[in-house]
């Protein structure tokens, strides 16, 4: 099949002055399936159909060939991982899916030939869509779903982001840990050195003799309510995980690991968290799938020829 498709990869029909007009051509080959010059042009000349129909699928006004060969080989990926789940669409489940639509619609067959007539679409191309939009929403919720968390502490850390210039009044509870040293045993250079000592200090237990007189404690709950001007700037422009740089704090120089940074929920960010949990998620579904897609390529014979 595959050196029929490649042999025949270039249609000709010959004219009676024996010049040669092409008529189709092969742009794809994936396994046993043949993607053509034609059918690419046609679904661009439908697109704002599909754009209509399967808005999640076709994204964008415009697409080049390179890019609606893509789509076309990734719905044969999708169609291919779903009939190994056990998820065939059959005509009538498909069908069901169009009657639903005109009922929901208040629509008739009539109306939905003519809407389909007028954005160049006819009924079979109408029937592959709704197809294809039944097997992206299983490969999303099957397939994808389940490879996607989004934690609180993200949504917080996004919504913290976004409003750190707009002003908006963010208070923050913290759990840190306070590595202090008076400043008389603080020696020319050992403040510049001091957050880089603790980095190493992380992640090999190992401290200089220079900084042995170093006290360690644990503040849990920690409120901005009772902190300084200076503490409460430096911490929040200090991400959950990081050290800050050395201040002083009376006597001492203190730098703080923020063990636990929770934003403390205020009515601006409760109105927020579901507009940011959508907006990870359909991040989050975009990088995965595009993941999955490069996977599942290497487990096909896919052939370009464009």
């Amino acid at each position: 099949m595959l050196f029929k498709a490649i042999l025949f990869s270039a249609l000709f029909s010959i004219s009676f002055n024996l010049k040669a007009r092409l008529l189709d051509k092969i742009f794809a080959v994936i396994d046993d399936k043949v993607i053509t010059m034609s059918q690419v042009r046609r679904m661009k000349t439908n697109l704002p159909a599909r754009r209509s129909i399967s808005p999640l699928i076709y994204k964008k006004k415009n697409y080049k060939n390179s890019q609606m060969i893509s789509l076309m080989v990734q719905r044969l990926l999708i169609r291919d991982r779903l009939s190994e789940m056990g998820y065939t669409i059959g005509d009538d489940q498909v069908e069901a899916q169009i009657k639903s639509t005109e009922t929901k619609l208040g629509l008739n067959r009539k109306a939905l030939l003519e809407f389909l007539r007028s954005n160049s679409t006819t009924f079979d191309e109408y029937f592959e869509m709704i197809r294809e939009s039944i097997e992206f929403n299983i490969f999303n919720e099957r397939v994808i779903r389940p490879l996607i968390s989004i934690t609180e502490q993200e949504i917080k850390n996004t919504f913290f982001k976004e409003n750190f210039k707009k002003n908006t009044r963010m208070n923050f509870r913290y759990t840190l840990v306070d590595f202090s040293i008076n400043k008389k045993f603080m020696k020319k250079g050992m403040k510049n050195r001091f957050t880089r000592i603790l980095k190493s200090f992380q992640v090999n237990g190992t401290l200089p003799e220079a900084y042995s007189s170093m006290n360690t404690n644990t503040l849990g709950d920690i409120t901005e309510d009772g902190l300084s001007s200076q503490l409460k700037n430096l911490l929040k422009k200090t991400s959950e995980g990081s050290f800050t740089l050395p201040t002083l704090l009376g006597n001492d120089y203190h730098v703080f690991f923020v063990k636990k940074k929770d934003l403390v929920e205020s009515t601006a960010y409760r109105k927020s968290k579901g507009r940011i949990r959508r907006d990870l998620y359909i991040q989050s579904a975009g990088k995965i799938s595009s993941l999955w897609y490069q996977r599942e390529e290497g487990k096909h014979y896919i052939k370009y020829f464009f």
